[in-house]
């Protein structure tokens, strides 16, 4: 199956990697293929400083995290959409 990531989304996994979005994404690759466009990284880019602040994480731990989330998430470039 088939499912559309959107900023919200990714945003709250990798705030939580453990809560259930997080594990969705990290850990069910083999039921669903996750999919968003370039913008998606974009858009958490404009964020960081409100993702630094949300998660209290350091840099590095966010770093990790959103790296987990990106390599579960398929991008595809919106001029192809």
């Amino acid at each position: 199956m088939i499912i559309i990531v959107d900023t919200n989304i990714a945003f709250s996994a990798i705030l939580n990697t453990k809560s259930i979005i997080g594990d969705l994404i990290l850990n069910s690759g083999n039921v669903f293929q996750f999919w968003s466009c370039h913008y998606l990284l974009e858009e958490i880019d404009k964020h960081w400083v409100k993702l630094k602040k949300v998660s209290k994480l350091n840099d590095i731990a966010l770093h990790e995290s959103q790296r987990l989330v990106y390599k579960n998430i398929n991008f595809i470039d919106e001029y192809q959409i």
